[in-house]
C-alpha cells in the first residue's frame, strides 16, 4: 500500500522495533491541528481510514474556502501529489495553517507572512524557513498561476544553505563509535549485536548516508573486488547508482554488518538517538556532535588526503560540480592550505638558487695577485 497523497494520508514509517503505518489528518486548527496515529503493517486500510474519519467528526475539519482547504487542493494536483517528498510539503504548510489561522487565503497580506518569517528567524536557522517560504510561494504560483499576483514572493528570502565545517577530528568520531552498546537486549538474557553500531561503522569509513546505507543488499557488496554498490539517490540534483572502492576499515565494518544481516533492519532516527548518546558521553551534554557529523568527518579527511575536491563528491556520492563537496572540505582547508603556502615558498626558492652546469666542473677562483708574485720571486731565488 502507498502513501495517499492528499492533505491528509497514510505513510509508511521505519521504526526501530520494525516498520507502522502512520495514519494523519489535519483538523481544525483550534482542535489541535495534526492528529496522527501508528498502525502495524497487517492493519487493514479501512480501520486507518475510518479512524481519519472519526477525527475529523471529532474536532471538525478545514473551513470550507479556507486556507486548510485550498492547501488541501494544491496537494492533490498531480505535479505535486507525485513528488517523492509530497509528505515533508504537506506538514510544512500545516505550519503555516498553525501560524495564520484557517482563514481564506485572498485575506492574507506580504506583511502577514514576513511577521512569520521574521519570527521563525529568531528560532530557526535560514534554510529551514527558506523551506517553508519556498512551499508557501509555490502554494500561490500553482494556485493561481506563474503571472497572478504572489504576496509570498514579496518577502525575505532567507538563504537557503550556508556553508559551514560541521567535521571532527577522526580520534573523537572513533571513540564515541567505540562508546555505542555493542550488544541490544530483545528480551532479559537475550542479547544480538547493536545494529545501531554497526551502521555507524560503516558510515565511519564509507561517509555512507544512513538512508542510503538502508537501501545497500548484500547482493551489493563485491567482497573480491573490494567495492560495493552505493545506491541511486534523488538528493539534490540526483546521482545514479556507482560503484565505490571499500578501504580496509570499510571492508571490515560491512562484513560485520553483513554477518548481523542488518540489512534494512534499522532505523536512521533510532541510530542517530544511540550516536547522540554516546557523543554527550564522550564530548558533553552540549556537544553538537550528530550522526551525520561522520559523513563530514569523511570529507575532512579524504581532502586533506587527496587535496582533490573532485575525488571528494564521487567517494561521497555527491553529483558533479555539487556545491555541497566544498562543504565537507572545510575541515582540511586550513591544513591544505598550509601545506600548500610552504611549498609554494619552496619552489621559489628553488627557482633563485643558482643552477649547477651537469657537464662542467666549478670554475676555480683566482688567486690573488700578491699571492702569484711571491711564488715568482721564491721560484728565482
Amino acid at each position: 500500500m502507498g502513501r495517499n497523497r492528499a492533505w491528509v494520508g497514510i505513510e509508511r514509517r521505519r521504526r526501530a522495533k520494525g516498520d507502522k503505518w502512520r495514519a494523519w489528518v489535519r483538523v481544525h486548527p483550534g482542535k489541535g491541528g495534526l492528529k496522527s496515529k501508528t498502525y502495524d503493517l497487517d492493519t487493514a486500510p479501512s480501520v486507518m481510514q475510518a479512524w481519519r474519519t472519526q477525527q475529523v467528526e471529532l474536532f471538525g475539519g478545514p473551513t470550507e474556502g479556507g486556507l486548510a482547504a485550498e492547501i488541501a487542493t494544491f496537494l492533490a494536483k498531480p505535479e505535486i501529489a507525485a513528488q517523492p517528498y509530497v509528505h515533508q510539503t504537506a506538514r510544512m504548510l500545516g505550519v503555516w495553517l498553525d501560524e495564520l489561522g484557517d482563514v481564506p487565503r485572498d485575506s492574507l497580506t506580504k506583511d502577514q507572512f514576513e511577521t512569520v518569517i521574521q519570527k521563525w528567524l529568531k528560532v530557526y536557522a535560514e534554510p529551514t524557513v527558506y523551506h517553508r517560504r519556498s512551499v508557501l510561494v509555490s502554494l500561490y504560483t500553482v494556485l493561481d498561476g506563474e503571472e497572478a499576483a504572489n504576496p509570498a514572493k514579496a518577502t525575505t528570502c532567507p538563504k537557503s544553505w550556508i556553508p559551514a565545517d560541521h567535521s571532527v577530528p577522526f580520534a573523537t568520531l572513533t571513540a564515541i563509535v567505540d562508546a555505542m552498546p555493542d550488544w541490544r537486549y530483545v528480551k532479559k538474557g537475550i542479547r544480538v549485536p547493536s545494529v545501531a553500531k554497526l551502521v555507524a561503522r560503516v558510515m565511519i569509513a564509507t561517509g555512507l548516508r544512513p538512508v542510503d546505507l538502508s537501501r545497500v543488499r548484500r547482493h551489493h557488496l563485491a567482497w573480491l573486488a573490494e567495492s560495493f554498490l552505493w545506491p541511486a539517490s534523488k538528493k539534490g540534483e540526483g546521482v545514479d547508482a556507482h560503484d565505490c572502492e571499500m578501504s580496509e576499515e570499510a571492508l571490515i565494518a560491512f562484513r560485520a554488518f553483513d554477518a548481523a544481516d542488518a540489512y534494512n533492519r534499522f532505523s536512521p532516527a533510532a541510530v542517530s538517538h544511540s550516536f547522540k548518546r554516546a557523543a554527550r558521553q564522550v564530548c558533553g551534554q552540549d556537544t553538537p556532535i550528530h550522526l551525520y557529523t561522520l559523513r563530514h568527518g569523511v570529507g575532512a579527511d579524504l581532502y586533506r588526503v587527496t587535496r582533490d575536491l573532485a575525488t571528494v563528491g564521487r567517494l561521497l556520492g555527491h553529483a558533479e560540480g555539487s556545491r555541497a563537496t566544498p562543504q565537507y572540505a572545510r575541515g582540511a582547508n586550513a591544513e591544505v592550505n598550509r601545506a600548500a603556502v610552504q611549498a609554494l615558498s619552496a619552489a621559489r626558492a628553488q627557482m633563485l638558487a643558482p643552477a649547477a652546469s651537469p657537464n662542467k666542473s666549478p670554475e676555480k677562483s683566482p688567486r690573488p695577485k700578491k699571492a702569484s708574485r711571491i711564488k715568482q720571486l721564491r721560484k728565482r731565488a
